[in-house]
């Protein structure tokens, strides 16, 4: 498996649309220390600084509160980030990580939230 350099590996691209749930699955390597360690899902602002929307510390921001959780599978050095009731103002990018600060080891991932198509809508909620 190429790592594309980074030690974090995820999908690069996550899209879905207004509504729907998408679980984004980020894999690290297989130490102990990663397997303890904070994992943590962020989102990249203009100004560089990644904001903590969710944490394995239990945190959790207010713009997720009830539709965002946070697993770590450490037998499978994996942890998964589930993401409900998705708005078009979740597109964005974001950093899967590792570390007691976001400056740790992490991957980009860009999410893009659509708006559901007018002529599926009928099809889509009978």
């Amino acid at each position: 498996q190429d790592y594309g350099g980074s030690p974090i590996f995820g999908p690069q691209e996550v899209s879905s649309i207004e509504g729907d749930s998408v679980s984004i699955t980020c894999y690290y390597p297989d130490t102990s220390v990663n397997r303890h360690t904070r994992k943590y899902w962020c989102r990249q602002g203009a100004s560089g600084m990644c904001t903590t929307l969710i944490s394995s510390n239990g945190y959790l921001s207010k713009e997720y509160s009830g539709r965002a959780n946070l697993i770590n599978f450490p037998e499978n050095n994996t942890f998964v980030i589930n993401i409900e009731q998705l708005t078009q103002d979740d597109t964005g990018s974001y950093k899967c990580g590792l570390g007691t600060s976001n400056r740790g080891l992490s991957f980009d991932v860009s999410l893009e939230v659509s708006q559901v198509p007018e002529l599926a809508e009928n099809l889509y909620f009978q």
